[in-house]
């Protein structure tokens, strides 16, 4: 288990949240995860906090790509 405790799986309806609610959230989440990699020290859960760094980022990355292409085909 990582220093922040375990986090329940949350899954998003993108349909019922919406696309730019999700893309705002996945942000906030991957600010988060960079504050804690700032304030971890080396040997207390450092790795737990660059994991968690790179699943946030790689989520926000993927929501802001189907935004974009949302956007994309609304204006063609």
């Amino acid at each position: 288990m990582s220093r922040w405790g375990k986090k329940a799986r949350v899954l998003i309806d993108i349909e019922a949240v919406g696309l730019d609610a999700a893309v705002n959230r996945a942000r906030q989440d991957w600010q988060h995860a960079r504050h804690l990699v700032e304030v971890s020290e080396p040997d207390g859960g450092l790795d737990d906090a660059i994991y968690y760094l790179q699943l946030t980022e790689k989520r926000y990355m993927y929501l802001l790509s189907q935004a974009k292409r949302e956007h994309h085909r609304k204006q063609a």
